[in-house]
Parts: structure tokens; sequence; C-alpha cells
């Protein structure tokens, strides 16, 4: 059994989300997930449970990752946002990671996508375990 995982996929093929998914299992993961593809649909998911992990597609007939992302920062979700996309040129993934988005990969690069996750949830577990300041 892996390493449990909760994620929240913003997808609208399910072709991709069963890619996505089987590329997160092969990386050792055992994942839990719900599939997405609209804005409304994101925001009940992020109010009714904690998520690991946001996977988001660019472009969907009813969001998109930067759609997406905003709704995660106005409802306070701190889990890794990344976006994976088939179609994302170089300026909108510069300005999805200047949203606060955590990485960008490539449909055709899944590859890639485990070692930015494994990357994101280490750097999101030593924030946590980082001694809060406290206010006077």
């Amino acid at each position: 059994m892996g390493r449990p995982l909760n994620v929240l996929l913003i997808e609208d093929s399910e072709d991709d989300a069963i890619l996505i998914v089987h590329e997160l299992q092969h990386g050792g993961f055992d994942v839990d997930y719900e599939r997405m593809d609209t804005t409304g649909a994101v925001r009940d998911a992020l109010k009714r449970r904690e998520w690991d992990l946001i996977l988001s597609d660019h472009a969907m007939p009813g969001s998109c990752a930067l759609e997406a992302l905003s709704v995660a920062k106005e409802v306070g979700v701190d889990a890794p946002f990344i976006v994976v996309s088939g179609w994302m040129t170089d300026e909108l993934a510069r300005s999805a990671i200047k949203e606060g988005a955590s990485g960008f990969v490539p449909k055709n690069r899944l590859a890639k996508l485990v070692p930015l996750v494994e990357a994101e949830l280490r750097s999101k577990e030593q924030e946590r375990k980082k001694p809060k300041k406290k206010s006077r």
C-alpha cells in the first residue's frame, strides 16, 4: 500500500484523469480523488473536505486553472496547486505560478508529476513543522 494522498482533480476529461491518477499510483501514492470540472463544484469540494493536493487542467469548458486557483485562495486552502495541462503557453504557466500555483506539468510529460508532487508535499510539511512566531 502506498502513501495516502487526497487529490482534488479539476479535469474535464475522464481519460486524462485516469492517466494522471495512474501516474500518481505508479509513483507510490494510494490516491483517493474526486474529479470536478466546474468552478462551483470546485468551491463545494474545497469547503467539504481537506485535500492534500489540487491538480487542475488549464482550459476546460466549465472552468480554468486560474479560476480554480482563485477559488482555492478565497476558501483558504493550503494544499499544493499544480496545473497539469495539455495546452498552456509559457506566459500562462508563469501567470499561474505568479498567482500562487506550485508548478506546471504538461500532460505529455506526466513523468515529471510525481517528483513535483513529492517536492511540494515535503515543502508543505516543513512549513507546518516550523514554529509559529508569536505576535505581541
